[in-house]
């Protein structure tokens, strides 16, 4: 039987700001525009993890009061080696 390994990753504003409960960003975390900014995006997030062999298998939207502000939930797969 496979096993697999999973990552949870949050998305706001189009940066993906933290991957298991691990800030993802190169500038430590305070709230403000330069560590969101220092987050990757999403298209270099998922081309990386895709080479690393992480599959996407769900992505959940949460709407918020400001539309620019959504969160997504991405949640990927890969086998576990």
């Amino acid at each position: 039987m496979q096993n697999y390994e999973y990552q949870v990753c949050s998305v706001q504003y189009g940066r993906v700001t933290f991957a298991n409960g691990s800030w993802r960003g190169s500038v430590p975390f305070t709230g403000d525009n330069e560590a969101l900014s220092s987050c990757p995006n999403v298209w270099d997030f998922l081309q990386e993890a895709g080479r690393e062999g992480w599959e996407l298998v769900s992505v959940i939207t949460h709407p918020q009061a400001t539309p620019e502000a959504v969160l997504d939930m991405i949640y990927m797969k890969r086998p576990s080696w």
